[in-house]
């Protein structure tokens, strides 16, 4: 799934659907913030952050005052209805000592081959590496058949207690040595499989 297509002329964004739906997710506690605070906190340039304020306005997902920008009940709506779930790990034996996201993407396990795809994804945006995990007959197993309940309870029992499993769902563990590109390599993965 992209939030953002390409544009069809002119350069290439510099942000990514990551950056949009970051935007999006940081506005959602209702607060009106300013486009430089919101380019820090999401970890974009002031001028791609001006874009992803206009496409969301477009959207009519943000309101743009001069007070600062605010997310719309409609923006809410879209977020709620994106099948995805983030939650920060703290570093385990699945993150490699490292900063560890991880983000289940609902009803998405059909879509998952061998999990190498989502981990290449995962580090073309910028993760030192992910690992994928799908739900199947119950079992938390990473592609294609390490079953992850008989051979790492205690890594299967931490991400039952993170997330409401269910059948067919994935999840995908982002790491990295910043927080940010771990959550960025997780989500991007995700993205792949909507």
């Amino acid at each position: 799934m992209k939030i953002i297509a390409a544009p069809k002329y002119g350069p290439i964004h510099r942000f990514s659907d990551f950056h949009v739906f970051k935007t999006l997710q940081v506005l959602s506690d209702g607060e009106r913030r300013g486009r430089r605070q919101l380019a820090q906190i999401v970890g974009v340039g002031e001028g791609s952050m001006r874009t992803i304020i206009e496409y969301l306005r477009e959207k009519k997902f943000v309101d743009v005052k001069h007070a600062g920008v605010k997310i719309t009940s409609r923006g809410l709506q879209f977020l709620t209805k994106m099948p995805i779930e983030i939650r920060y790990l703290e570093p385990t034996d699945i993150t490699m000592g490292q900063h560890g996201v991880a983000v289940r993407v609902s009803g998405k396990s059909q879509e998952v081959k061998s999990g190498i795809e989502q981990r290449d994804s995962a580090v073309k945006a910028g993760a030192d590496g992910a690992t994928t995990i799908v739900i199947r007959g119950g079992r938390l197993i990473i592609p294609n058949d390490y079953d992850l309940d008989a051979q790492r309870p205690d890594i299967a029992k931490l991400l039952r207690n993170t997330f409401d499993l269910n059948e067919g769902d994935v999840i995908i563990v982002g790491r990295s040595t910043n927080l940010l590109l771990a959550e960025k390599g997780a989500l991007a993965a995700a993205f792949d499989l909507l």
